[in-house]
């Protein structure tokens, strides 16, 4: 049914010049179809027998990718198929004699002879015609190619690998997008003395979830550049930057850790997974959240933050869903108390191996189909 879905989706999508080129490329194919169906009925055919098996052939080739480009039921297609048969045999039977009940072998050779020719017409304009729909195709395709990997690119410097130590925080981020474009984002920004770490996730995939994704990083950098406040307000100057701009269907999961020389670690979430944080004194796993909606879907929201202790040897992470909605083979989905587990097991490693831990583990267990995104910040 996938499959069925993603021709559908082609069709859908082609331009109409292509659309054009294939239908006279098919009708062609199978005119030569047509053609043979009468060349193995030579004693019952005749002129305007052959011109309708051509004709019919041919449209029914024609209506089938029509009924494919406009939606039509799978099933629709199979009866029209049925009742193509159906009419071939018809025409066989109810047809009368045309000139004689047998032909010479002179008569045969004439007859093989034309219908070869025919056949060989059809394929050679067939040919033409299918060579025509590959190419207008191709430089539609290599030109989508060309854009999605110029923007894959720019994602990777848009979101590179994040390693970097600032007074006594360590933070660590790394980024890998299910496909060649992905939506989600991790940055850390110095801001007064201390670091503002956050982790976006864009809804949806694509180009255009990785367009969104730099609108978010432009947004919240500009903000902890300019604003003297540090991590506060960075969620109301991102989703009343992203509001305007974005379609209603858009919206942005969002997470930050906001720390200054002095005060305690701030943090928010914008309807995201929740930040783990590690406390080596008792050696356990808690887990805080805010309650907040996505950025990008309403203007003039107030989002709420919450602050906790971070002590020496803390680890804090964040991550993004496609780390934690991942099925087997069996569909049972991976969810995030391995992260947990992780963390408590390799909380005194390096960050890196600790995040390496954690991708593995999620890569190990089934396939991705979300990006995967992690934030780790430790005080040291």
């Amino acid at each position: 049914m996938k499959n069925w879905e993603a021709r559908q989706e082609i069709f859908r999508t082609m331009p109409f010049l292509s659309y054009i080129a294939f239908c006279l490329a098919v009708a062609c194919t199978f005119a030569a179809v047509g053609v043979v169906n009468d060349l193995f009925d030579l004693e019952r055919s005749n002129g305007i027998h052959l011109i309708v098996k051509i004709l019919v052939t041919a449209g029914f080739s024609v209506v089938c990718v029509i009924f494919i480009h406009r939606r039509m039921p799978r099933p629709l297609i199979v009866s029209l198929a049925i009742a193509y048969l159906v009419f071939l045999i018809v025409l066989g039977h109810v047809s009368g004699p045309i000139y004689r009940n047998t032909l010479t072998f002179q008569e045969w050779r004439t007859h093989v002879a034309f219908h070869g020719f025919l056949i060989m017409v059809f394929v050679l304009f067939s040919y033409g015609w299918f060579g025509t729909f590959f190419r207008m195709e191709g430089k539609r395709y290599y030109s989508a190619y060309t854009e999605i990997e110029l923007a894959s690119k720019i994602q990777e410097q848009l979101v590179p690998p994040i390693q970097l130590t600032v007074d006594d925080m360590e933070v660590y981020g790394a980024s890998t997008p299910s496909g060649t474009v992905g939506g989600d984002l991790v940055d850390v920004v110095e801001v007064h003395g201390g670091v503002c770490a956050y982790v976006a996730d864009v809804a949806g995939h694509g180009v255009a979830a990785g367009v969104l994704m730099s609108m978010v990083k432009t947004a919240a950098r500009m903000h902890l550049r300019t604003d003297t406040r540090g991590g506060k307000g960075l969620l109301e100057a991102v989703n009343d930057t992203l509001t305007p701009l974005t379609d209603t269907s858009a919206y942005v999961t969002f997470a930050y850790l906001s720390v200054e020389p002095g005060e305690p670690l701030t943090y928010s979430l914008a309807a995201h997974l929740p930040v783990f944080h590690f406390q080596r004194r008792t050696g356990t796993v808690q887990r805080h959240s805010v309650e907040n909606l996505p950025l990008a879907m309403f203007p003039n929201v107030v989002y709420e933050t919450a602050t906790v202790d971070l002590e020496r040897g803390d680890v804090l992470a964040v991550v993004t869903d496609g780390l934690t909605e991942i099925f087997n083979s069996r569909n049972r989905e991976l969810g995030d108390d391995y992260i947990s587990k992780e963390l408590s097991m390799a909380a005194p490693r390096p960050l890196k191996e600790i995040a390496d831990g954690i991708l593995h583990f999620a890569r190990d267990f089934g396939k991705a189909t979300d990006d995967q995104t992690l934030l780790l910040l430790r005080r040291l």
